[in-house]
């Protein structure tokens, strides 16, 4: 299947908003107990929240919920160009 452009879907003008998904590869676990060495990586889903959210705002969008399990994650955005407009060029993604 060919993936349509975001930009033929998504109008980067105007608000939107979207449900996405990913899903980890090779069967690994983002979070739990890993069955092969034993260890615990629960700690990963604060790890993630965070990122997202600084993620999210160095885009432009804002991250309107989440849902984080052991092999897969779903996020909803809304594409925020009211506030992208605002951006200076000049200014480094620390900035902001």
């Amino acid at each position: 299947m060919v993936d349509i452009a975001r930009e033929e879907v998504f109008s980067p003008d105007k608000i939107a908003c979207v449900h996405a998904m990913n899903r980890a590869v090779r069967g690994c676990f983002l979070l739990g107990d890993d069955p092969i060495t034993g260890k615990n990586f629960d700690h990963r889903k604060v790890w993630m929240e965070k990122k997202l959210e600084v993620h999210a705002a160095n885009f432009g969008f804002d991250l309107l919920g989440s849902a984080i399990m052991s092999n897969h994650f779903h996020l909803v955005l809304r594409s925020r160009p009211d506030v992208v407009e605002t951006w200076d060029d000049a200014k480094s993604d620390h900035d902001r």
